[in-house]
């Protein structure tokens, strides 16, 4: 009996402009994560696997960062979207939650996600163990920040 192929996509989780140099949170080591998520959104590009970034924009315009129209809420240019590249904007923790990111993946059908993001215990992991009990396939690539 034949395999069934499974179609595969990369989830780029909050990796703006406000986690580096001069950004309202910046944090060390975020260039060692962005380095890890420019590779392996190169491979995907390559592949011409699904490309998803997931962008977290602030409902509050106070908010201390991620605030709509501010270069921080940008994503950082070195894995910036390109043409058919989607963009998924949330505004909780979760890349699931009150997103058309599983509405996406279904369409897609999509079964397998490779997952790089900037905070593992804010955003990485809600989105994986919220992948996982969709019962999606999920690879998380390491060196995310812990926070």
């Amino acid at each position: 009996m034949k395999r069934k192929y499974k179609k595969s996509a990369l989830l780029l989780i909050e990796i703006q402009n406000d986690y580096f140099y001069k950004g309202k949170m910046e944090f060390k080591g975020s260039y060692e994560v962005a380095a890890k998520a420019k590779k392996t959104l190169d491979s995907f590009r390559k592949k011409r696997k699904s490309v998803i970034h997931i962008q977290h924009i602030a409902l509050d315009k106070n908010a201390s960062h991620f605030v709509l129209g501010t270069n921080g809420a940008e994503i950082y240019e070195d894995v910036a979207p390109i043409e058919g590249e989607i963009i998924i904007v949330k505004n909780t923790p979760n890349g699931f939650i009150e997103t058309d990111l599983l509405e996406y993946l279904k369409t897609n059908q999509i079964e397998n996600l490779t997952i790089v993001g900037m905070l593992n215990d804010m955003s990485n992991d809600p989105t994986v163990r919220t992948a996982k009990d969709l019962g999606f396939n999920v690879q998380l690539i390491e060196k995310a920040l812990l926070v």
